[in-house]
């Protein structure tokens, strides 16, 4: 799954009327502080992926219900920027609102800084909420508005005093990630990290800001349910690094969280650690107080958060976080609780699909209905905390939107003469999932079966890649997208991310794309492969495996790794066009079906298990 739209912050989708209201009512607040242009994200302070529904401001103003875009409201009109991901979807949703799409990467779109700068003039006022823009945001504003004298206020959140109805902040209790399941211990992780700010940058940072929750949770071995489809807990962690001559043996490392969501075991465990523990807005006091030099990722960190560190004096080094790369290799014991948790995840994609053989022809199936009983086949597994993001279940012309979610206007029923595209995934203590299958369930056209097959070559090309240490994303991306070039065939999204350890289901720095990423892979490292055809109108096919990077061997030419597929669930080969995949292609999905009948016939009823033999059965058995 490349990305999937965020839960809607209303229970019922807003009419359009109901959307034009909202913006009227945002352009009376900016007339009334003599404001131009506000900018509206959907971004948590932390600037996640997936926000809970109290940060979803721009959803609320504008209607768009995609996971990525940021909002421009100006007193007349104004635009929505996102990605080639939701074009099609954002082009829906904003019609009749007077807002104009504004595409990312595609050549002669502006950003929003650009935009701005161009129209407006001396004295216009830009407002913003401050924690709403991360730090490389608000630098880019900055940069390209004060030239042009555009007064930028970040004080400003005139989307809450329209929002009178805005969902409290979660108040969900912390939970403690035992050790069997991380594989090391907070103060092995916090070693590590003073020892990578020392050592990694030059002279070193004097101390780290980390704002990222997923590395927050990572490191602190705990989890939660502040953000929807992610087991993560808004805070932010401030570490001191030791003294170079190590005279310092009490380094300061605060956990700044909302103390009242904090079992006693739990603040137990991260007190004996060394971790101090203060209320959640401490961290702008700790930021005000920084000196000497301080580390912070530009694009996970809040403006309001980085204008408080710059404005006390210190020197700020913009980097990731060390935990990003160290928390994308897992260990031992995360990657063999990362295997289970997928092993799991196959019995309940192997229920879900004999489901759905058994009741599509009998007309009872719709999107809706399928990602119901899918979802129950994981909550029944051991383990299973919720779902790693919005299930993506899209019939016939709906399979070509790649982040689909089905309502109750659209709910289609899934019938035999079209495509049932499903990327469903789970969170788990072992792990995160993400799979997709596409299903046919009768004769559908020739253009379709090519597609299908097309697509699992594709799959298949990229799975079998042995690659030297050194390759990153961005040299591997070919391998998979490269297969469908040679048709004039391509995608508007990468071919697979990174997938963490009962964190979020997309995970950095790895990535599979076309642009330029110089993070390397290296073993440990979990990436999806996930090519896929979308043909606007008529029909989308993907299928998505996750695999882990291993060790191949070492030849004079230096050291090669390679893929391993991780995902154990059956694909489809009614769709197949046999003539077209070659002997090789053949074998590799026949050992492939070997290997998931093997690991996960063990964990079914009979039933299921006879049915699953069936749809491993070599190719050469297939009619």
């Amino acid at each position: 799954m490349n990305q999937a739209a965020v839960t809607s912050a209303t229970t019922n989708p807003p009419s359009r009327a109901e959307i034009n209201q909202r913006l009227a009512a945002l352009r009376a607040q900016m007339q009334r502080e003599q404001v131009v242009a506000c900018i509206v994200t959907n971004y948590d302070p932390h600037h996640s992926e997936y926000s809970g529904l109290h940060w979803q401001a721009r959803e609320f103003v504008s209607g768009f219900t995609g996971s990525a875009g940021d909002l421009v409201v100006l007193a007349d009109g104004g635009g929505l920027w996102t990605d080639g991901r939701y074009f099609i979807q954002a082009q829906e949703q904003l019609a009749g609102t007077g807002l104009e799409l504004f595409r990312q990467r595609i050549e002669g779109t502006p950003s929003i800084a650009e935009h701005l700068a161009a129209v407006l003039v001396a004295g216009d006022r830009v407002a913003v909420a401050g924690n709403s823009i991360n730090a490389s945001l608000y630098q880019e504003l900055v940069k390209a508005l004060h030239p042009e004298e555009v007064v930028l206020r970040t004080d400003l959140d005139l989307v809450s005093r329209i929002w009178s109805d805005r969902p409290e902040r979660s108040t969900a209790p912390v939970l403690d990630y035992p050790i069997e399941f991380s594989g090391r211990s907070v103060e092995d992780k916090l070693a590590e990290v003073r020892a990578q700010l020392r050592e990694s940058v030059g002279a070193g940072a004097d101390a780290l800001i980390i704002s990222a929750l997923p590395d927050i949770a990572w490191l602190l071995n705990i989890r939660g349910s502040d953000v929807p489809y992610c087991p993560l807990v808004e805070g932010y962690l401030y570490i001191e690094a030791a003294d170079i001559d190590e005279t310092d043996s009490s380094p300061r490392a605060v956990f700044c969280v909302d103390q009242t969501k904090l079992p006693s075991a739990v603040s137990d465990q991260l007190l004996a650690a060394g971790v101090e523990l203060a209320d959640y807005s401490s961290i702008l006091e700790l930021a005000s107080a920084c000196s000497g030099t301080i580390s912070l990722c530009p694009q996970s960190t809040g403006s309001d958060v980085y204008v408080a560190v710059t404005g006390a004096g210190a020197t700020v080094l913009q980097l990731p976080p060390p935990t990003e790369l160290t928390k994308a290799s897992k260990n031992l014991v995360e990657q063999r609780v990362f295997r289970e948790a997928l092993r799991y995840d196959g019995v309940a994609m192997t229920r879900f699909a004999r489901w759905l053989e058994v009741n599509v022809p009998q007309g009872s199936v719709t999107e809706l209905a399928a990602e119901k009983v899918l979802r129950g086949f994981r909550s029944e597994l051991p383990h299973f905390l919720e779902e790693s993001f919005h299930t993506i279940a899209g019939y016939g012309p709906h399979a070509a939107l790649m982040h689909y979610a089905a309502t109750t206007d659209s709910d289609a029923l899934v019938e035999g003469s079209a495509l049932f595209l499903v990327d469903s995934g789970g969170q788990y203590l072992g792990g995160t999932t993400d799979v997709t299958r596409t299903f046919a369930f009768g004769d559908v056209a020739d253009i379709q079966r090519t597609d299908y097959t097309r697509v699992l070559q594709a799959v298949i090309r990229l799975s079998e890649t042995r690659f030297r240490k050194g390759a990153c994303g961005c040299n591997l991306d070919i391998m998979a997208r490269g297969v469908l070039w040679q048709f004039g065939i391509d995608y508007e999204c990468g071919t697979g991310h990174g997938v963490g350890q009962c964190l979020v289901v997309h995970e950095g720095p790895q990535g599979l794309n076309q642009r330029l990423n110089d993070v390397p892979f290296v073993p440990g490292m979990s990436i999806t492969n996930e090519p896929g055809i979308y043909r606007e109108g008529r029909h989308g096919v993907r299928i998505e495996n996750i695999m882990q990077v291993v060790r191949a061997e070492t030849t004079e030419f230096g050291e090669f790794y390679a893929f391993e597929t991780l995902t154990l669930a059956p694909i489809q080969t009614r769709p197949l066009l046999l003539e077209l995949l070659s002997d090789s292609e053949k074998a590799w999905l026949n050992s492939y079906h070997q290997r998931v009948f093997e690991e996960v016939s063990p964990l079914l009823e009979p039933a299921d298990r006879d049915w699953l033999k069936v749809a491993c059965a070599p190719l050469a058995a297939v009619s």
